[in-house]
């Protein structure tokens, strides 16, 4: 009897030991993640807000631009971050989170505009789940660049603030070009940008009328 109770009460401890462990470095993880995850942000909100190359600066020098230059504030049910000289206090523009469904599963994006939100400043696409090789390469430099300076200012056509085709020469300015082979994501990036932009543009009258 004192030998099962002792096998019971050894086997209780070491899962209570090993529960233990799993747990903490559940936690250690989960803190860790989210460390990350808040520096990645504020590394993608600076960098569409042309502070500095922020993609290459650490993780220290990061939190201290992102301190120094960005203020946060809520309108529309969104957060707005804000971005001003340290010095002279001017605003330099807005950063605003997009997210749209992808062809594989959600895009996460986030777009700067300037202080007027009159043009786009830059646009990231830093979360997704697009192929690699394919839909994946709406982060690459080259199709992010083209979204620099698109107007929000004059009214968006039928068809939005932009479209995207395959590549060819000599298109229009606001018809940007798709990435070869990933037609379903481009187009996805196409509708749900489009729709950020329109929410961008109406809550910027918000503001002018000082409804936020």
């Amino acid at each position: 009897m004192n030998k099962r109770v002792y096998a019971v009460f050894y086997m209780f401890c070491l899962t209570l030991v090993f529960t233990s462990l799993v747990t903490v470095a559940k936690v250690v993880n989960e803190e860790r993640i989210a460390v990350n995850q808040q520096a990645n942000r504020q590394r993608v909100i600076l960098t569409v807000l042309k502070i500095s190359q922020a993609f290459t600066a650490p993780r220290d020098e990061i939190a201290r631009l992102f301190a120094s230059h960005i203020s946060e504030s809520e309108a529309g049910g969104r957060t707005i971050y804000s971005a001003h000289d340290p010095v002279s206090k001017e605003g330099l523009g807005h950063a605003f989170a997009l997210r749209g469904i992808g062809f594989w599963g959600p895009i996460e994006a986030m777009v700067g505009v300037d202080a007027e939100l009159s043009r786009v400043l830059a646009i990231e696409f830093y979360r997704h789940q697009e192929t690699p090789g394919l839909g994946a390469r709406i982060t690459e430099p080259w199709f992010t660049e083209q979204f620099a300076g698109l107007s929000l200012v004059e009214e968006p056509g039928d068809e939005g603030f932009f479209t995207i085709s395959p590549p060819a020469p000599d298109k229009p300015a606001l018809e940007l070009d798709a990435v070869t082979g990933a037609t379903l994501t481009t187009r996805a990036v196409e509708t749900f940008v489009n729709q950020e932009l329109q929410m961008i543009k109406d809550l910027g009258r918000a503001w002018q009328k000082g409804e936020q």
